[in-house]
């Protein structure tokens, strides 16, 4: 790879962290916290393209003219792939292959006070950690809003939480049952729904950590910009 090309691929690479920054791609693949870090290391790989390649144009030389061959092999050219598949695919958020994949664990314990009585509309990461520690309650009216999946035979709405990046994904899910699970069966995976409908009890060690929600009513919603809980 030529030295001119070295410089446009780097270019290339920061722009197109600058690009998943800006319009929040980004937060397919990392928290909304790391927006500054890719901002910034976009613009560092940027100037420093810039530099090097204002450096080659006044201090040119020939080729080889010290008597060595610099030229490099093809792996650079690997660097080329993250900026095709930005620019061409832009993979989407981890949903239902991750939740089928991969186990369900108890979220960090909750430091939250205790719910009222009457309706609550929860994130599926604190439902679960409440069915969990017995703050949910039994036959509670529980509105959550997560992406369909299928986990061993059963309908579930799930979430995926991340502590830095995609890579650290770990998903919780509320099992749905009922006769309004027949809304959500003709559904395809990975559409994303508010589900309101009632706990059911002891449902959370019955079912590796997921509480079971007796569905009364089920709307699709449109994906968020952010699709993982904290």
């Amino acid at each position: 790879m030529r030295r001119e090309t070295q410089h446009a691929v780097l270019f290339l690479l920061g722009g197109a962290l600058v690009r998943i920054a800006a319009d929040e791609t980004f937060l397919r693949y990392v928290r909304p916290a790391q927006r500054w870090w890719l901002i910034g290391a976009g613009v560092v790989m940027i100037g420093l393209a810039v530099v090097a390649t204002v450096r080659d144009v006044r201090g040119r030389t020939v080729p080889g003219a010290d008597g060595h061959d610099h030229r490099t092999g093809p792996s650079p050219w690997l660097l080329v792939l993250p900026v095709l598949v930005v620019a061409l695919v832009a993979p989407p958020a981890l949903g239902a292959d991750a939740v089928a994949r991969q186990p369900t664990t108890a979220p960090a314990d909750l430091a939250a006070p205790a719910l009222p009585p009457g309706p609550a509309e929860l994130g599926i990461g604190e439902a679960v950690a409440r069915s969990i520690d017995g703050t949910l309650g039994d036959g509670r009216d529980l509105t959550v809003t997560g992406f369909l999946a299928h986990r061993d035979g059963d309908v579930v709405v799930a979430r995926l939480t991340i502590s830095c990046c995609a890579a650290d994904a770990r998903p919780h899910t509320v099992r749905l049952r009922g006769p309004g699970l027949q809304g959500a069966a003709a559904l395809p995976v990975d559409t994303w729904v508010r589900v309101r409908g009632t706990v059911v009890a002891q449902a959370a060690k019955d079912n590796r950590w997921s509480p079971d929600l007796e569905v009364a009513e089920l709307t699709v919603v449109a994906p968020p910009d952010d699709p993982y809980e904290l």
